[in-house]
């Protein structure tokens, strides 16, 4: 993936406001693949003292719509499944990795896992995305 390319989405994710609320960090980006992550405060906090899984989910969900957005067009997400295998807590980041597992001219399926510091796994799961068939401005 081109230089430019890479500047045009992470420019493009940055103006996503849900993603600037929940303080994600676009961190690398290449064809198929996006790595984002966000400093763990206690605002992310369920009742609990981990990560919200909400939260946990929408950041998975941004990074993997980022992965699919690489190939060129813009994608809704049709469908998602995360195993919450570990809680999300002691950590100072929580790391986002998507990565392609098929990508199709109308569907496109990703892979991500979700890590501490430590990269110990605590979620996985996969998105489907529907691509919409327009190129990114």
């Amino acid at each position: 993936m081109k230089e430019q390319e890479i500047q045009r989405i992470k420019a493009l994710a940055g103006q996503n406001p849900f993603a600037k609320y929940i303080g994600m960090e676009l961190v690398e980006v290449d064809e198929g693949y996006a790595f984002g992550r966000i400093n763990f405060e206690r605002q992310h906090e369920n009742i609990y003292g981990g990560m919200h899984g909400g939260c946990a989910y929408s950041l998975a969900d941004t990074v993997s719509g980022i992965a699919a957005a690489t190939y060129g067009t813009y994608v809704t997400t049709l469908n998602a499944s995360m195993n919450y295998l570990l809680p999300v807590e002691n950590t100072n980041y929580v790391n986002c990795r998507a990565r392609v597992v098929r990508h199709g001219r109308r569907i496109s399926v990703f892979s991500i896992k979700i890590t501490n510091d430590e990269e110990q796994v605590l979620i996985d799961g996969n998105f489907t995305f529907y691509n919409l068939s327009k190129e990114m401005a």
